[in-house]
């Protein structure tokens, strides 16, 4: 066995360590933003309701001013 043939066994060998080590990171960083979100949750709830009983109001009016606005275009 010459050295040329060893060398892409050698070569692949810390590759497969690199990859087991950033899985373990990437599990690791997304546990930690799962107990960051839902601890921030509760607080980014109230806000998001607010935006979305405003939003709801806010398309209502739209949708009772579109069809004027829409036949006064026809005319």
């Amino acid at each position: 066995m010459t050295p040329h043939q060893s060398m892409p066994h050698h070569r692949s060998m810390p590759r497969h360590r690199s990859v087991y080590v950033n899985s373990v990171v990437n599990s690791n960083v997304v546990s930690t933003v799962h107990v960051n979100s839902t601890v921030h949750m509760n607080s980014a709830i109230f806000p998001f309701m607010l935006l979305l009983r405003f939003s709801t109001i806010l398309s209502s009016k739209v949708m009772s001013v579109l069809p004027s606005d829409l036949s006064f275009i026809v005319k």
